[in-house]
């Protein structure tokens, strides 16, 4: 007999949530928060862009 393999279920992980900041200098930030919706991190929007546009996809495009 075979035995059916099982996948495992991942938990799905929530999106960060960004919300968009100002500093008193005029610098546009993100400030990231965690799945409760605390804040976890302020970034600077230059910096948080950057990595975004270099982070690829899962399929690889």
């Amino acid at each position: 007999m075979a035995k059916a393999k099982r996948k495992a279920k991942k938990a799905k992980k929530k999106k960060a949530r960004r919300t968009v900041l100002y500093s008193s200098k005029g610098k546009k930030l993100y400030a990231k928060r965690d799945a409760k919706g605390r804040f976890k991190d302020i970034q600077s929007y230059k910096r948080a862009h950057g990595m975004d546009i270099k982070r690829t996809s899962k399929d690889g495009n």
